[in-house]
């Protein structure tokens, strides 16, 4: 149901010829509105006979000039308001000769019929005027939009399209088999056309050769074809996909073709120099599907390649200059096409992020991946200064081809079965005006990190369309009749309050009402009908995640259950196991020790006992089988007991003490320096006066002893967000803990005197296997701690001393998007920095932090050299959120390598599994830069971890021998590198160490920065338990910051962190942030910048 049609007998049939009995009105008296209004009333009612009549009384009316514009726009009234039958009327040859329709005619606001239709939703309509030859979809109107451009409806995109690009097959092929046959005619007939000219590009590159059109004639050495199209904006300056210039083809012997295009060059040159120079930037926009996740599928998105190489996607076209969902910088960007899709593929940032595109057509797909091609290849130029550029006339034309040559995007829009993949590119010199290929420069910044921003409803999820849903062409039609008709009864009221009224003029008037209210009647009825139907769909949805969601749970249930099962048998066969080894004295990954039935019953006369001990050696080869052979230790070897894998937690009565509880001031560390590198460390730090105001002792307990946080159902608010970067994730407060992420940085440092020990060591291998453990203890604070720490706010700082461990720390948010934090930490004997920069999401089971970036410490040893040592961290993953008990785990490999020695580590921490002697498992080995193996390293991360030496490939451990606590030995037995320290039992689960961290203290705020995490008051009333305030000042500094960077915006400033800048690091060549080395100097000086963030 579109409209209210007319009754049978009451108007004549709009496919008929035969008109019913229709006064011709008189038009004498009648002014144009009015004129309008009959024109609507009649294509509403689809009579085409009365619409003649009109037409031929206003060709014939001596003021028929006056009726010129509505005479013309027929089509376009048609579009809003009649059946697609009439249209089809109008388009056809006899009526549109007769009363002279146009197709691409521009109402006032620059519309074409097809722009309406598309703002209308009517895809039939649309479809109808798209396959008529006479039609131009390239048309812009007056806000300079393409048709495509004024619709969100993703049918009608998918449609103008696929329409579109259908055509440009058949055009492409056309213009191909024109070359071919040298028919100048018919390819100046194809270019006349307006349609062709916009489309079509003569200095395109074909996809299979990478040539163009005018890189092909020359080859064949065809003069007359090259003349023409040089004359035709055939373009010398162009390179084929190998760099070359069309010149650079031309024989040596062939002065005649090579004058032609240094003619042609030369003219360009003096012409076209300004537009050249500007044509070497890429860019590009349209509509693509970008997968967001299973559930969501497919989703079109608007993508747009601007001059600046970065290309961005928006939810919808409107969006493109407040809300960017994501962008990607084409200078780091990676391009992953699949010969087997010829509308898919793939585009990859530097930080692993990865967007996978659908286009709607082959055609269009290939002129995205051209165009990204080309910026790629553009940037990767600029960054490398191969591109040069003269604006010079006078160069030699040789000359003029290197210097002023440059490698312009292909935008091919076929495959390679295209008849004429080149011919079919955008024009680059039409991107200027082409609101299809026009560059958007999108500044603003959308505030994705912001937790109270609205991805709660996500991302790519979130697709709501108003244009979308039950009815929606139906109402869509409705509306824009009513409005259409409302906007002609307006411009008669007001031509009657100028000119007078008339008895025909009110007559036409109430007419024009009555219609207009059962148009109004019609479209609430279909709202009700809409509104209806979409409340059904949403209860029977509501019922069918609800099933799904428990259906999720019970099973997660079911497998928690039988991991438990499966970890009580493990259990019990690791005590079988340690029996049969103290029994026997053996290990049971040595197979080749395991007693036989034979010996066993020589060894015993007891014919009971012979069986007893048979049976005991049988168990020991079925348990031993399953052990891997590849696998070089045990991961028994460096276990204790199971005791071991468990957290060290001392009660509340026990005070969480810490060793300088009982201390008024802290002891300063002391230590021997030994090489001029570590004098020269000591001596900046202490000038610095690092230690000022960390006089009195850490912070030993918080003051709110009990977690009263409101209890809410974190799958709750998670469940609608599966597949989300988490770091767009808004959650409530009550999912935070009292520290922020610079905060959760210092943590790693709780563990440093592993450095100092590193240090202190002769050989580089050894050194190797403390950096390494101290790595790993940095994930041991991670137990339990499940809270999410606070976002730090663009320009929050933190900094954190221990004079009593020698180190001092200081951290800065550089980036908002993405969210980056840096930090250094300095000691006399090394340094230590890095940033975060991480790819995460949620998959409805786990929350999974991969980061990404790489982290460096600098040691200086007792002995040697400075060394350089890098590495990336593990993943991170959050579990069990499914049945409300969630859990962290760490797993991954972690490749550290000592850039100065070559010395190798990797650190494997194992996933959890069913097994309970794979929770919190980890090891190590530690190679020489030959690859030789040296020491070995393992245990648990969470508890303690065991080293030894490597005597021999094929050496075994006595299980019988207990760890050495003094520090390494050499002999091939385990020593204990690291124990966790004690838990305290404390609000948010945390660290002894965390809980120093946040404290206020007052000797020390008069040094700290007035943007340190200790003065964020959100944080601090979540410390204090106050969590009603924590929320409403979250919401109050990130408004703040919000407000912060619009002032940027609109003052065209480019924020600058204070106290880090971007550089590339000297050893492994990757981006890192570098310390500028002034924060200590201005703290000394109380010259800190004083920036108001909270």
């Amino acid at each position: 149901m579109s409209q209210k049609e007319p009754k049978e007998d009451d108007v004549a049939d709009p496919m008929s010829s035969s008109p019913a009995k229709i006064n011709k009105p008189n038009l004498g008296s009648i002014n144009p509105p009015l004129f309008k209004l009959m024109v609507l009333d009649a294509l509403k009612n689809n009579n085409y006979d009365h619409l003649k009549s009109l037409v031929r009384s206003a060709d014939s009316a001596p003021n028929h000039d006056d009726f010129l514009s509505v005479r013309n726009s027929i089509l376009n009234l048609a579009v809003q308001v009649a059946s697609v039958k009439l249209i089809q009327k109008l388009l056809s040859q006899e009526c549109s000769s007769e009363l002279g329709v146009d197709i691409n005619y521009q109402d006032t606001d620059g519309n074409t019929p097809l722009h309406l239709a598309a703002l209308n939703n009517r895809l039939d309509v649309a479809q109808l005027l798209l396959r008529d030859g006479r039609i131009n979809d390239t048309i812009l109107n007056n806000n300079r939009k393409q048709p495509i451009e004024v619709t969100k409806d993703s049918h009608m995109i998918a449609l103008l399209q696929y329409e579109q690009s259908q055509y440009l097959e058949k055009i492409a092929l056309d213009f191909r088999k024109s070359f071919i046959d040298h028919d100048f005619a018919r390819l100046d007939e194809i270019l006349l056309q307006p349609r062709n000219a916009e489309l079509l590009d003569i200095n395109g590159n074909d996809p299979e050769s990478g040539d163009t059109v005018l890189h092909e004639f020359v080859k064949k050495n065809d003069i007359g074809m090259v003349q023409w199209i040089l004359s035709h904006g055939g373009d010398p300056f162009k390179r084929d996909k190998k760099g070359r210039l069309a010149i650079d083809l031309v024989p040596k012997t062939n002065e005649t073709m090579k004058q032609i295009l240094r003619d042609a060059t030369q003219n360009q040159t003096v012409i076209n120099m300004n537009e050249v120079s500007s044509l070497t930037v890429p860019t590009f926009k349209g509509y693509l599907n970008k997968w967001t996740n299973f559930a969501g599928g497919y989703k079109l998105r608007w993508f747009v390649l601007d001059a600046n190489g970065v290309l961005s996607y928006y939810k919808s076209q409107d969006d493109s200059n407040s809300a960017c969902r994501g962008s990607l910088n084409m200078r780091t960007a990676t391009l992953h096409l699949d010969s087997s899709e010829k509308m898919k593929f793939e585009i990859e940032g530097k930080t692993g992020v990865s967007w996978h595109l659908r286009g709607n057509h082959p055609t269009e797909t290939n002129r995205w991946v051209w165009a990204l091609q080309g910026a790629i290849r553009y940037a990767k130029d600029k960054d490398a200064e191969r591109i040069r550029r003269s604006t010079s006339s006078a160069l030699n034309v040789e000359d003029g081809f290197k210097k002023l040559g440059y490698k312009s995007p292909r935008l091919p829009t076929s495959e390679p079965d295209a008849p004429f993949g080149n011919s079919i590119d955008n024009k680059p010199e039409l991107q200027k005006r082409r609101s299809v290929t026009a560059v958007i420069v999108n500044d603003s910044d959308d505030d994705e990190g912001d937790e109270s921003d609205e991805f709660l409803g996500g991302d790519d999820n979130d697709d709501s369309d108003l244009n979308a849903g039950p009815f929606a062409q139906d109402i869509s039609m409705a509306k824009s009749g009513f409005k259409t008709q409302l906007d002609a009864l307006r411009e008669l009221l007001q031509n009657m309050q100028l000119c007078g009224t008339s008895q025909e003029a009110v007559v036409i008037s109430l007419t024009a009402v009555n219609s207009m209210i059962e148009s109004y009647e019609e479209l609430i009825n279909l709202v009700e009908k809409r509104d209806s139907r979409l409340v059904k769909n949403l209860h029977k949805q509501k019922d069918i995640n609800g099933l799904w969601i428990n259906s999720m749970r019970d099973l997660e249930n079911e497998l928690i259950a039988k991991n438990n099962e499966l970890e009580t048998f493990e259990s019990e066969r690791r005590k079988i196991k340690r029996v049969l080894t103290k029994k026997f004295g053996y290990s049971t990954t040595s197979l080749e020790h395991v007693p036989t039935i034979e010996s066993i019953a020589e060894s015993s006369g007891d014919g009971a006992e012979q069986g007893d001990y048979a049976a005991d050696a049988e168990i020991s080869r079925i348990l031993g089988s399953d052990e891997s052979e590849d696998e070089f230790f045990d991961a028994d070897d460096f276990s204790d007991d199971e005791e071991d894998t468990e957290v060290n937690v001392l009660q509340q009565d026990d005070g969480y003490a810490t060793e300088t509880e009982d201390e008024s001031v802290v002891t300063p560390h002391v230590e021997e320096v030994y090489t001029e590198a570590q004098k020269n460390k000591l001596a900046l730090i202490e000038h610095d006066k690092s230690f000022l105001g960390y006089e009195d002792p850490p912070r030993t307990e918080l003051g709110l002893k009990v977690d009263e946080r409101p209890v809410v159902s974190l799958w709750g608010i998670l469940k609608s967000m599966i597949g989300k970067d988490i770091t767009k994730i808004a959650l409530p407060v009550a999912f935070n803990e009292p520290t922020s992420m610079l905060q959760r940085l210092a943590e790693d440092f709780e563990y440093s005197s592993l450095l100092e020990q590193a240090a202190s060591f002769e050989d580089s291998s050894l050194r190797m296997l403390y950096v390494a453990v101290f790595n790993m203890s940095q994930y041991s604070s991670t137990i339990n701690r499940v809270a999410k720490p606070f976002n730090p706010l663009l320009g929050e700082t933190y900094e954190y001393s221990r004079p009593d461990l020698g180190f001092r720390f200081v951290s800065e948010q550089v980036s908002h998007h993405p969210p980056i934090s840096a930090l250094i930490a300095e000691h006399t004997k090394w340094d230590y920095y890095g940033e975060t920069s991480v790819r995460s999401g949620f998959n409805g089971r786990s929350f999974d932090v991969q980061p990404t970036a790489t982290w460096y410490l600098h040691l200086r040893p007792d002995h040697g050299d400075e060394e350089v040592y890098s590495w990336k961290k593990l993943t991170t993953s959050v579990v069990g959120i499914l049945v409300g008990s969630p859990s962290i785990d760490n797993y991954g490999d972690m490749i550290i390598t000592n850039h100065k020695t070559g010395d190798q580590c990797i650190v494997t921490f194992k996933p959890r599994g069913w097994r309970s002697g794979q929770v919190y498992e980890m090891s190590g080995l530690v190679t020489d830069k030959y690859g030789n193996k040296k020491w070995a390293i393992g245990g648990h991360w969470n508890s303690k971890v065991y080293g030894k030496k490597i005597l021999s490939d094929d050496m075994h451990i006595d299980k019988k021998a207990t760890a050495v606590e003094g520090g390494p030995v050499d002999d091939g037995s385990k020593f204990l590198i690291w124990s966790a320290k004690p838990r305290p039992t404390v609000p948010f689960n945390l660290t002894s160490y965390a809980i120093s961290l946040n404290a206020p203290q007052p000797g020390l705020m008069e040094w700290v920065a007035k943007s340190d995490t200790r003065l964020r008051p959100d944080q601090r009333a979540m410390e204090d338990g106050l969590y009603d305030d924590a929320g409403d000042l979250k919401l109050y500094v990130e408004e703040k910051q919000r407000a912060a960077r619009k002032a940027r915006e609109e003052q065209n400033v480019e924020y600058e962190p204070n106290f880090f800048f971007k550089d590339v690091h000297p050893i492994t060549g990757e981006e890192y942030w570098k310390f500028t080395g002034d924060y200590w100097n201005l703290r000394s000086q109380k010259k800190l910048p004083s920036v108001d963030i909270f």
